[in-house]
């Protein structure tokens, strides 16, 4: 799908704002929004496609971590070695995301189902290189093992499942209003 220099800002521009209402809450509440971030890789990804919007978006989410360590008073017990790591997770969430916006051109089975495989298999993926590398790299687990590791994985999963399904769920629908009422000017060749 491609899409016009218009549609590619303002999808663009919902995907920072998004990140930046979101960054750095860890839990969804009645006040709070699930972050945003690994769904905002993915669907800029699937619309935006170029590596460089991706090395911006890495810049966004360094930025916003910096200044919220630095000046926010937020812990930086995340800040070890293993948050180099983000890098690759980021960027499997942003290749599964263009690898199903080149595919999915019709509303039907084949490009619902490689939708939903990309969708799973991205997050899976990219939570474990996060979390997984946090277990074994940062030096604040005492004691690592593989059954810890699996223990660790299985505590963190459900909250990111949660959270990108929360957007991804958010995303859907719009794509699909716009999709519907823009036809070609919104979203690029209509199918």
């Amino acid at each position: 799908m491609s899409l016009d220099y218009r549609a590619r800002w303002a999808i663009g521009m919902l995907l920072v704002a998004a990140v930046l209402v979101t960054q750095g809450q860890h839990d969804a509440t009645s006040l709070h929004l699930p972050q945003a971030a690994w769904a905002a890789f993915f669907l800029g990804g699937f619309y935006l496609r170029h590596a460089r919007l991706w090395a911006l978006g890495l810049g966004l989410i360094w930025t916003l971590d910096y200044a919220a360590v630095t000046w926010g008073g937020v812990s930086d017990f995340c800040l070890t070695p293993a948050y180099l790591f983000m890098v690759p997770a980021y960027g499997v969430l942003w290749l599964a995301g263009r690898f199903c916006g080149t595919r999915f051109r019709a509303l039907d089975w084949h490009s619902f189902s490689v939708l939903a495989v990309g969708l799973l298999s991205s997050i899976v993926v990219a939570e474990t290189l996060a979390s997984g590398s946090f277990y074994l790299l940062s030096g604040r687990i005492e004691q690592v093992s593989p059954a810890g590791l699996a223990t660790y994985l299985m505590t963190w999963a459900p909250q990111t499942l949660e959270a990108f399904a929360f957007w991804i769920g958010v995303a859907a629908p719009i794509h699909a209003v716009a999709r519907l009422l823009g036809g070609v000017s919104a979203l690029g060749r209509s199918v």
